[in-house]
C-alpha cells in the first residue's frame, strides 16, 4: 500500500509581511502574483486575496 499524501504546512504571514507584500505588489514594474507567492512561501490565491483586501 502507498502512503497517503502529506498535507501542506499552513503558512501564516505576519502583519509586517503582509504590508511588505502589498507595497511590493504596487511597485512598478508590477511583479506577478506567482513571483510574490514564491518569495513569501504562500499560494497565488493567498497573495491575490491579501492584495485585493488591502
Amino acid at each position: 500500500m502507498s502512503e497517503p499524501p502529506s498535507k501542506q504546512m499552513r503558512v501564516e504571514l505576519s502583519l509586517q509581511d503582509k504590508i511588505k507584500l502589498i507595497k511590493e505588489s504596487e511597485m512598478f514594474p508590477k511583479p506577478t502574483l506567482e513571483m510574490l507567492s514564491e518569495k513569501y512561501g504562500v499560494g497565488k490565491s493567498t497573495v491575490g486575496d491579501i492584495v485585493r483586501k488591502k
